[in-house]
């Protein structure tokens, strides 16, 4: 897992790789016009063909790109296919660089084959396709299979193995409802790697009337694929708080939550929790949930050294037969360099399917950019479905929650495992430490062993004295020495 500090150097040495071949349009050039568009008036971009409206997104989005029309040669490793336009995305243009400059590549109906996915040719006018995917040869066979997305205002990658789920956004912004806004991509130039490259370097812009964003991205492929990002990012007036580095999934229902969205089926997520590395080298662990209205939580953390959204639960027998969460990677963040003191704001809003895209997760800094004023970072986001992941001693595998006996009460179960719990002398238990918010009185509490999980349970129960939402917080620990990662958790309103 990368460092902040082996970040820096890992971006350097790209940027020495790649900046000779990409040396008429790069980082620089892309901020000045990122600049220009800043001080102008917003123009939105040109509005989509309505024929969209009526087609199903389902099938738009197995329409192929004809092969003879990908941007590059077949013999690339990395191959990019442009998506075919869809209503529900914002349209994007696409750009290649290659040796001779920059060529654009221009949305025609007849680049993509829709008899496959069963509609009429040549298809619709559209203003524009819907982002991109690439094409890497993970396996020694040299298959090129999806290793990367990027659709409307999200980036997702896969290593060996894994399926596409939680992705990372451009940036977004709060609006007047307390709701983080994404901000589309407009437009991508992808640098032409050379034969036997093993990373490719694109770059994004990202637009919306709220602000102008820059992007500069490394994707590099593995069984922990990353994205080493760098940002510049230019606010216009009135543009409201930035949310800094966003990571973004889908949250339906797990074990934890009695309330059912789909009462038919089992768990439905492709994140299951929010991870916390904070400043001082702390862990914090959030279990996801689908609320009934859209609302945020704060964590005063500063800077932190990294930050994540994770499917901690792979055990397949917890989800449908044909469903992909099992395999679906965690998504973890990494800042390059400290971006001051602010707080992590987690951004939960109802689903009730897995396309909907309902759990954000990113940095608001206290000081803002004034508007015109570029703010610039750099972070690195890995997706991975391995314990390559950083984590505390000991972690939180799953918690459940119900009434408790008494009138008003209620009662959770929380699972830690780890290493950290498997050393204690013979005959010892850990200790909890529990705290429940105002409003509510801790009545019983006892920690056991958990031979299924070669870790140790906590069950405890409060009596509510109040119909509001209560914040609860609890971690395991020895000899005054924590053990675990704190598991902090709001028991809904009544």
């Amino acid at each position: 897992m990368l460092s902040r500090r082996a970040l820096g150097m890992l971006l350097a040495v790209l940027a020495g790789a790649v900046d000779a071949a990409g040396k008429d349009f790069d980082f620089d050039s892309l901020q000045a016009h990122a600049r220009q568009l800043v001080a102008a008036p917003y123009r939105p971009p040109a509005a989509a063909d309505a024929a969209l409206v009526s087609l199903d997104p389902a099938r738009l989005r197995a329409v192929p790109l004809k092969p003879r029309f990908a941007p590059w040669s077949m013999a690339s490793r990395f191959v990019p296919l442009p998506q075919a336009p869809r209503a529900d995305c914002a349209p994007t243009q696409f750009n290649s660089i290659q040796a001779s400059g920059v060529a654009r590549f221009d949305y025609r109906p007849e680049l993509f084959d829709w008899p496959v996915a069963g509609l009429p040719a040549p298809g619709p006018a559209a203003s524009g396709f819907c982002g991109f995917s690439v094409l890497y040869p993970f396996g020694a066979d040299g298959v090129r299979q999806d290793f990367a997305r990027f659709g409307g205002d999200a980036l997702q990658l896969v290593g060996t193995g894994q399926a596409f789920g939680a992705g990372a956004l451009a940036v977004a912004v709060i609006d007047n409802d307390g709701r983080a806004q994404p901000v589309p991509f407009r437009e991508f130039w992808l640098l032409r790697p050379a034969a036997g490259a093993r990373q490719l370097r694109l770059y994004a812009l990202a637009e919306s009337p709220a602000l102008v964003g820059a992007f500069q991205i490394d994707l590099v492929p593995g069984a922990a694929s990353r994205a080493l990002v760098r940002a510049a990012l230019f606010p216009r007036e009135g543009a409201g708080k930035l949310v800094l580095a966003p990571l973004a999934g889908n949250f339906v229902q797990g074990e934890h939550r009695s309330a059912r969205a789909l009462p038919l089926q089992a768990e439905v997520h492709s994140v299951d929790g929010l991870s916390i590395n904070t400043a001082t080298g702390g862990w914090i662990w959030r279990p996801l949930g689908n609320p009934p209205g859209s609302g945020s939580s704060s964590f005063l953390v500063n800077t932190p050294r990294g930050f994540g959204l994770l499917q901690r639960d792979r055990d397949a027998e917890h989800y449908d037969a044909d469903a992909p969460q099992p395999r679906q990677p965690d998504v973890w963040l990494v800042p390059g360099a400290d971006w001051g003191p602010g707080q992590l704001r987690l951004f939960e809003s109802p689903a009730d399917s897995a396309d909907v895209r309902n759990v954000q997760v990113g940095f608001v800094p206290d000081q803002q950019p004034a508007p015109g004023a570029g703010l610039v970072l750099d972070y690195a986001v890995q997706w991975s479905t391995d314990d390559a992941l950083p984590h505390a001693g000991g972690w939180v595998v799953a918690t459940r929650s119900g009434a408790g006996d008494s009138d008003g009460a209620r009662r959770y179960v929380v699972d830690f495992v780890g290493p950290a719990l498997q050393g204690l002398p013979a005959g010892e238990t850990p200790v909890a430490v529990i705290d429940i918010g105002r409003g509510g009185g801790l009545q019983r509490q006892r920690v056991v062993s958990n031979p299924h999980t070669g870790g140790w349970r906590l069950l405890f129960e409060f009596k509510r004295e109040t119909d509001a939402a209560l914040q609860l917080r609890t971690y395991l620990h020895r000899a005054d020495q924590p053990l675990t990662e704190t598991w902090d958790y709001v028991d809904p309103s009544r």
